[in-house]
């Protein structure tokens, strides 16, 4: 991770919010490992990956992305990704998505309406993970809640189902370099978007 952290906040589509993407694959690099990105819309977060040792990067994502510059960077339409479960089941060491599968099944992005959306995408990533595979997942910590039908907020509940068949490793924010502890009132607010990344170990 040689980039220097305002350099990864300006690149970043979240800004300085992007920085918890950063420290999390400074925590736990992906050296030699091979693994894929969901819903990143542009490429800022394989790039950090790439920058965290890792030797290939699977970009998942309805809108085609055009990749210049590296061939460790593959677009795969989710589709066609869903329709080679088989070819890929256990297959990847690690998974990343920031700020993308509180959405899912919420009808935003013209998917169909869904209340377990967000947890058929986590099933999805475990399916296709190694044992011990690492996936770091970003969203809205706050009080369980939905603001339709923009996002999901995750507390207490549904955090947990979030967390089934994974083991938790470690939570960061983007105001500090360390991972962080969560504490009860985290999971109390309402409706201010403070973003966690979670870094899981399916078991």
């Amino acid at each position: 991770m040689k980039a220097p952290r305002m350099e990864v906040a300006a690149y970043g589509p979240y800004g300085p919010e992007g920085l918890e993407v950063y420290y999390a694959l400074r925590g736990y690099p992906l050296h030699n490992m091979v693994g894929f990105v969901i819903g990143s819309e542009t490429p800022w977060i394989e790039v950090q990956a790439l920058r965290s040792g890792a030797r290939k990067v699977y970009t998942v994502e309805y809108q085609k992305t055009k990749i210049i510059g590296t061939t460790k960077i593959e677009y795969v339409h989710p589709v066609d990704f869903a329709e080679q479960w088989k070819e890929n089941l256990e297959k990847f060491d690690f998974a990343i998505t920031f700020s993308s599968i509180e959405h899912s099944g919420l009808g935003r992005y013209g998917d169909p309406i869904d209340p377990n959306g967000d947890l058929r995408e986590v099933l999805k990533v475990m399916c296709l993970l190694k044992k011990g595979g690492l996936f770091f997942v970003g969203f809205p910590r706050g009080k369980d809640a939905i603001r339709y039908n923009a996002h999901r907020y995750y507390g207490r509940m549904r955090l947990a189902m979030v967390m089934a068949g994974f083991k938790w490793i470690a939570t960061y924010r983007a105001n500090s370099p360390y991972p962080q502890h969560p504490i009860r009132e985290d999971f109390e607010t309402v409706d201010t978007h403070l973003q966690d990344i979670y870094v899981l170990e399916k078991v």
